[in-house]
């Protein structure tokens, strides 16, 4: 008899395997590494675009990771306003395959992963990228992936001051209290993007807007900033890209298909030629990160899904290990 069946995994059971800080940071750089190996498969992301009916869409994300041989399909919904709701801004769904059978072996929630990938994403670009000793972080934005971006820049470096500002002042205000209660961290909120990012050593733009908007001004920004960007609409100053002394991305050819830069990929001003490196291939040690303490590095990432997959076979190894979850049957039939 052919049976198939696969694992669910709720919200708080996904939260509770989670691998600590500073090892999921590791999972996911090896995801990176094994992306600038070429030991992936990773279609563009593909979109459900309806944000002029609903102020949102649907991202759709796809790949096999060959380092741990595993394939994923993670769908996203990312709405705006989801906060009036009660919901966070993006709520995610990915599955698991047996890439030698095609059949699947999970089905979990996402959403707390996203969050989570994303910042460790951020946080293994910045143990290549940051200048030596950072001591000031500013962070702009407060939705879902800014605390995980707080919590795993802090499990790499110790910062004396973070600052964090956002549209909504009560938005800011509650990061800045979550990070000082649960992480420990000299974390205040701020009235502007200016008092965020001047002096800071690393700077994280986790925007959300509706329309492009110039709100990271270069003349803010310190001599050797990390600039860290990757909300969705362009915020960022076009001289602080054009002037830096390395850009790096996470894939460029999902890059060339939106994003916080594009809108200079369109232009004709950012090349793939301009660009130092994608991050992974500086993970995998085939080409340097930053040389020099006084460098100015842009690094912008979009996110894909071999972050998504590593994360998810890392929970999923555990919830095996421990007996976690409920196993769902597909089909239960004669051989065909």
């Amino acid at each position: 008899m052919a049976k198939v069946a696969f694992r669910y995994l709720d919200r708080a059971q996904v939260t509770a395997l989670m691998p600590p800080h500073a090892e999921l940071v590791r999972v996911v750089e090896a995801g990176l590494a094994a992306h600038g190996r070429r030991d992936v498969v990773l279609p563009p992301k593909a979109h459900i675009e309806l944000d002029e009916r609903y102020n949102g869409h649907f991202n759709v994300l796809v790949g096999w990771a060959g380092h741990v041989d595993s394939a994923g399909v993670k769908v996203t919904g990312d709405y705006v306003d989801n906060w009036k709701h009660g919901l966070p801004s993006e709520v995610a769904l990915l599955t698991l395959y047996e890439p030698r059978t095609g059949v699947p072996v999970a089905f979990l929630d996402a959403t707390h992963i996203t969050a989570w990938r994303t910042g460790a994403v951020t946080a293994a670009g910045a143990r290549h990228l940051a200048p030596p000793n950072p001591k000031v972080l500013g962070h702009i934005g407060a939705r879902g992936s800014a605390f995980p971006n707080l919590a795993l820049l802090a499990s790499q470096f110790s910062f004396d001051e973070v600052r964090i500002h956002s549209k909504r002042p009560e938005s800011r205000e509650r990061l800045a209290e979550r990070a000082r209660k649960e992480l420990g961290l000299n974390a205040r909120a701020v009235d502007s993007v200016e008092a965020c990012v001047r002096g800071a050593d690393i700077v994280v733009e986790a925007t959300r807007l509706e329309q492009p908007e110039l709100l990271v001004r270069d003349e803010w920004l310190e001599p050797h900033v990390l600039l860290v960007c990757y909300g969705w609409k362009m915020v960022v100053d076009p001289r602080t890209v054009l002037g830096a002394h390395k850009v790096v991305v996470d894939d460029w050819t999902q890059c060339t298909k939106g994003g916080q830069l594009h809108p200079m990929i369109e232009r004709g001003e950012l090349t793939r030629d301009k660009v130092h490196a994608e991050i992974g291939e500086i993970a995998a040690g085939l080409k340097v990160g930053r040389t020099s303490p006084s460098e100015r590095i842009v690094f912008w990432h979009r996110g894909f899904a071999i972050s998504d997959i590593v994360v998810g076979h890392a929970v999923l190894a555990r919830a095996e290990a421990e007996g976690v979850g409920t196993m769902l049957t597909l089909f239960d039939q004669p051989d065909e």
